[in-house]
């Protein structure tokens, strides 16, 4: 297995990439979810390198991928480019594995650029209950711009991501609290992408790419419900369910994890 590598590269708008890689064999393109960075990827990557070459980029506006200067015209298309960008240092043939909001940003990819490997979405936040953040996004704008990111995540979790209350206090003993909180701010447009994206999945039938769902089965409903609604939409879609596992299974269990991607793109 090769080494941990770094390397930038630069996507249609200027806007420059980090991304790590690390592996050997096919390509495999990681786009991290909201609140997150490459970084977060690095357990996954300890097992997904035996059998790929994992490429794992910052999402713009966090880590070392930082915005262009025109953050106020941000929409998918920009995500899209920027997955183009990575795909391309890849090269031919590349798979590609999208977490929670960066699943909507490579659905978005193989919906208007077509894909030549395999579509991998994990727990893509679909709006099957209905608005993901609704009328909360207004307080959770709020929370950020008051410079209260601490209660801002809080409030995210259980608002948007549903997570129980109860759940919080154990949640804050976690290092994904305190990597996580700084990073609220970049959730603001995030959240209002995955509104504006409204209920209707049938356009994703376009996609042409073998496809494959993964969706914790204690995972908050509407993520698990977002997973096994896709399937039936995309004409070449599986689903895999995870026992006992949830959002951030590629931490929990970071080699079961990988062992499902394995057996995906196979």
């Amino acid at each position: 297995m090769s080494d941990l590598t770094t390397g930038t590269t630069t996507s249609a708008d200027g806007t420059t990439l980090g991304y790590l890689s690390r592996g050997s064999g096919p390509a495999l393109v990681i786009t991290h979810g909201s609140v997150a960075t490459k970084e977060q990827w690095l357990p996954a990557l300890d097992h997904l390198a035996a059998d790929f070459t994992c490429f794992v980029h910052d999402r713009r506006g966090r880590g070392d991928s930082p915005d262009s200067g025109d953050a106020a015209d941000y929409d998918l298309s920009a995500e899209v480019a920027d997955i183009a960008a990575m795909m391309a240092v890849a090269g031919p043939g590349a798979h590609l594995l999208g977490h929670s909001f960066g699943a909507l940003c490579t659905l978005a990819f193989a919906e208007k650029r077509g894909l030549d490997g395999t579509l991998v979405l994990f727990e893509p936040p679909l709006a099957v209950d209905g608005p993901v953040a609704g009328a909360g996004l207004a307080t959770y704008r709020e929370l950020v711009e008051a410079g209260d990111l601490d209660a801002a995540f809080e409030f995210a979790l259980v608002n948007f991501v549903r997570v129980p209350a109860e759940a919080i206090p154990e949640i804050r003993k976690t290092p994904l609290w305190e990597a996580c909180v700084p990073l609220t701010p970049t959730w603001v447009r995030e959240l209002e992408q995955i509104d504006a994206l409204g209920a209707d999945l049938t356009h994703y039938s376009a996609i042409t790419a073998p496809t494959h769902l993964i969706a914790g089965t204690a995972t908050t409903p509407f993520l698990y419900r977002s997973a096994h609604t896709l399937v039936d939409v995309v004409p070449k879609a599986t689903v895999t369910d995870l026992p006992g596992l949830d959002h951030f299974a590629h931490l929990v269990d970071p080699q079961g994890f990988a062992a499902v991607v394995r057996a995906a793109v196979s």
